[in-house]
């Protein structure tokens, strides 16, 4: 079980640090007058919340305590802000950090997971890769409006609170991701 405590950490710290790099580059669009690529950015960092808020319910059971994550997650401001770009850099990286995530470490977090016979942490993995999929998707979207200069619409951005899924406009019946029903999303608020 080691592995997947290792695992559930390496993922919260890759959570925790993707949250704010997402806060900064939504700082940054609004600079630029992207606002709704700033939305975007708010809205998955709020989905990034709920994969630490899943990740460390199952760190938590595993280890039959509770879950500190000041002793393992490290995030350097200094090094975000550094490291945050125009907004055409800044979707460029998340899209490469979603893929990262949806194809490889989750994958093989739940991989893991599921061999040990943990379901907990192999659950909270698969809502986490199927989530981060539909945000690179977007992301690239995004980037692809950037590019050719098309405008984007204004449109409510609604984030599922069970696993993270982001949805435009109104949340479905179900989620597609966790299959929670529409009471799950919650509206995000438009960046200032």
């Amino acid at each position: 079980m080691s592995v997947v405590i290792e695992n559930l950490k390496e993922a919260l710290n890759g959570e925790s640090n993707a949250k704010r790099k997402y806060e900064l580059y939504a700082e940054k669009a609004m600079e630029e007058n992207h606002p709704e690529i700033a939305y975007l950015f708010k809205a998955v960092s709020f989905a990034e919340s709920i994969h630490i808020k899943n990740h460390t319910r199952a760190l938590s059971l595993m280890i039959d305590s509770e879950v500190n994550l000041d002793e393992f997650v490290y995030v350097d401001e200094e090094i975000l802000r550094e490291k945050t770009g125009d907004t055409f850099s800044n979707l460029e990286d998340a899209i490469e950090g979603e893929t990262y995530e949806t194809k490889q470490m989750y994958k093989q977090f739940e991989k893991n997971a599921k061999s040990l016979g943990n379901e907990v942490a192999e659950l909270s993995f698969s809502l986490a890769r199927d989530a981060e999929e539909v945000h690179a998707d977007l992301f690239s979207l995004y980037s692809k409006y950037l590019t050719k200069g098309t405008p984007i619409e204004k449109r409510k951005i609604y984030v599922c609170q069970i696993c993270g899924n982001v949805e435009f406009e109104e949340p479905p019946e179900n989620c597609p991701v966790c299959d929670h029903s529409k009471t799950f999303f919650k509206e995000i608020d438009t960046p200032n």
